[in-house]
């Protein structure tokens, strides 16, 4: 089937470099990821995909420096007393998301 139509979306700027990094390494452009989402939503007749609250957040890091970077805001916390006992992080995780 021809491409024959053009879209123009607007999203936050680190979200596109971030989705441009990931899909790279899955050897996908953004606009053949957009294409195969699109031919999902016509195919199954939805979103083609759970559309949830996120787990409780994960750290994701896509270079030795960002790496470094939240290692270092971690030891701040520690250092700074931002921290809960474990008992209390399992118990908060379970009574919000059930696990």
């Amino acid at each position: 089937m021809p491409k024959t139509e053009t879209l123009h979306i607007r999203v936050n700027e680190n979200v596109k470099h971030n989705a441009e990094e990931t899909l790279g390494l899955l050897g996908l452009s953004i606009s053949e990821a957009v294409n195969m989402f699109l031919c999902q939503v016509d195919l199954t007749g939805g979103i083609p995909f759970d559309v949830k609250i996120p787990a409780p957040e994960r750290v994701i890091v896509r270079s030795k420096e960002e790496l470094s970077q939240k290692l270092s805001e971690a030891m701040e916390d520690v250092k700074n007393g931002r921290t809960i006992p474990a008992e209390e992080a399992f118990k908060r995780l379970e009574e919000k998301y059930g696990i």
